[in-house]
């Protein structure tokens, strides 16, 4: 039986191969890098960012959880994000108020989707209708001309997790 993990390192190491020539080619675009994730967490619902930007205006609103690494997120994040990794995800979700709908992302929304992935598998009633990742993550969410934030306060940056993959920024959003 695969794992999500296995999954992940495989998709992962898939993409890092297809990388260097769809760059030479110009590079992927968003929408084949969804496409790739979607292809690659089947089960893992998928929230627009139109989506989660009209449900944050909603009460309760969602719990939204940034799973990059945490100097990722000291650049810029989504309003009213929290960050946790790994085992501690499960925890904040856990904590959460089970009124409230759960969004996870990450840079392109591959990580994210591995994390949404791992939490369906504890097949936990209380979250399996109400999580989702944010397709297209916070790359689509500032490229869209929405807001993020570093702390309480609007910036006009966003982490590009490296050279490559911040070519998927519009070009005023990279630091």
């Amino acid at each position: 039986m695969t794992t999500t993990r296995g999954r992940l390192r495989a998709a992962f190491l898939a993409l890092l191969l297809a990388a260097p020539l769809a760059l030479a080619c110009g590079g992927p675009t968003m929408s084949q890098l969804k496409a790739l994730v979607r292809a690659s967490f089947p089960g893992v619902p998928q929230m627009s960012v139109e989506e989660l930007d009209r449900r944050l205006d909603e009460e309760p609103p969602p719990l939204v959880i940034d799973v990059r690494e945490p100097f990722e997120y000291e650049v810029s994040h989504l309003p009213g994000a929290v960050q946790a990794q790994g085992e501690d995800i499960a925890e904040v979700v856990a904590a959460a108020d089970p009124d409230r709908p759960i969004v996870l992302y990450c840079s392109v929304g591959y990580r994210s989707s591995a994390a949404v992935a791992d939490l369906l598998q504890l097949h936990d009633p209380d979250i399996l209708d109400r999580v989702w990742n944010l397709e297209g993550s916070i790359f689509e969410w500032a490229n869209s001309g929405r807001p993020v934030y570093r702390g309480d306060v609007e910036v006009d940056r966003v982490h590009p997790y490296d050279t490559q993959w911040g070519k998927l920024l519009e070009p005023h959003l990279r630091p």
